[in-house]
């Protein structure tokens, strides 16, 4: 059975909001875990849904343990997390590198201000 778009848009969602709170890898491994249980672990889900409201309103993550029932939809979620994990990884490593290149420009202008003031004073003596 295919994965219908909505599924799909609540995975991404779902996703998202695992990757948010830097939990993707418990949430793949849990997922790996329970994947032969997937009636079991759907229904795990349904029980525990007021704690886990936190990441999720509690409506989306009833509907998260229902298509969860479905077993190749746990495949497809925990794909879907490791590419929402790599994304956010990726974007981290660039607002680093572009902090890093900030902190080294201005570095680079203090150097400058401090040679340009040091010249001034040179020609004035």
């Amino acid at each position: 059975m295919a994965i219908s778009a909505d599924d799909q848009k609540l995975m991404e969602e779902a996703a998202q909001a695992v990757v948010k709170r830097h939990l993707a890898v418990p949430a793949m491994m849990f997922l790996e875990t329970v994947r032969p249980m997937n009636t079991v672990s759907s229904s795990m889900l349904h029980m525990i849904a007021p704690i886990w409201g936190i990441a999720l309103p509690v409506e989306r993550l009833k509907q998260v343990a229902a298509m969860l029932e479905r077993r190749e939809t746990i495949p497809e979620l925990i794909q879907v997390i490791d590419a929402a994990e790599e994304e956010r990884r990726s974007e981290e490593i660039r607002e680093r590198k572009a902090r890093k290149e900030r902190r080294r420009h201005k570095t680079l202008e203090k150097k400058a201000e401090k040679q340009r003031k040091k010249q001034k004073t040179d020609t004035i003596s």
